[in-house]
């Protein structure tokens, strides 16, 4: 411990001015701020309530994995400036995705079909099963202001069984955001997100596919 020691001979010393200048400084370490953490966020418990449908006769379906463009296959919370270059993508330095944004639809999508009845079954070779396909093309905070902003997702879904097309549509969400920062895009992404899948597991369950 050499604080003691440090003042001892600060307090011997003829220039009272160094000696100030010496504590001023020890002072100004003692108080410096705590660097920021990185925050992550997922898009919650789902709340919607289970199904209780029989097992026969329930619709079965695979997932394929959920196709992205590039700037969308990492962890990034990404944004674009209406008002200065909106077709710039922007990340947040200190906000992240617990995970990219397929795998957190993908989970969410999976999780609301079985919530509806739906049986969720692996995508393996030579089963006959409906095939679901995403394709997404927007998933990003876009500010027409400095304190104004919308979560829009853009996507499009495919449902193919033996290798034939059966249905394809595009689904577009937007969703306004609380604040104008990552907290509230965050939150207005969930929003969007949880808008989007609904649509798609109405739209699937439409379909002539038992």
């Amino acid at each position: 411990m050499i604080y003691p020691v440090f003042f001892r001979s600060l307090g011997n010393m003829k220039n009272t001015g160094v000696a100030a200048f010496l504590l001023m400084l020890l002072s100004a370490c003692s108080s410096t701020p705590v660097t920021q953490q990185l925050q992550q966020y997922d898009f919650g418990p789902l709340t919607t309530t289970a199904s209780a449908l029989p097992t026969q006769g329930r619709l079965q379906i695979s997932i394929a994995d959920i196709a992205v463009p590039p700037a969308l296959d990492s962890n990034a919370m990404l944004y674009r400036l209406q008002y200065d270059n909106v077709q710039q993508l922007k990340a947040y330095s200190m906000h992240r995705w617990s995970m990219p944004p397929a795998q957190l639809l993908a989970q969410r999508l999976k999780a609301g079909l079985v919530a509806q009845g739906v049986d969720v079954l692996a995508n393996t070779d030579g089963a006959n099963l409906p095939l679901l396909r995403l394709e997404v093309d927007e998933f990003s905070q876009i500010f027409s202001a400095v304190s104004q902003s919308n979560a829009q997702i853009s996507l499009r879904a495919s449902v193919i069984k033996g290798h034939k097309l059966i249905a394809q549509k595009s689904f577009q969400q937007k969703v306004a955001a609380t604040t104008g920062d990552a907290p509230g895009g965050a939150s207005a992404m969930r929003e969007a997100a949880d808008a989007t899948i609904t649509e798609i597991q109405s739209w699937v369950m439409s379909l002539p596919l038992k």
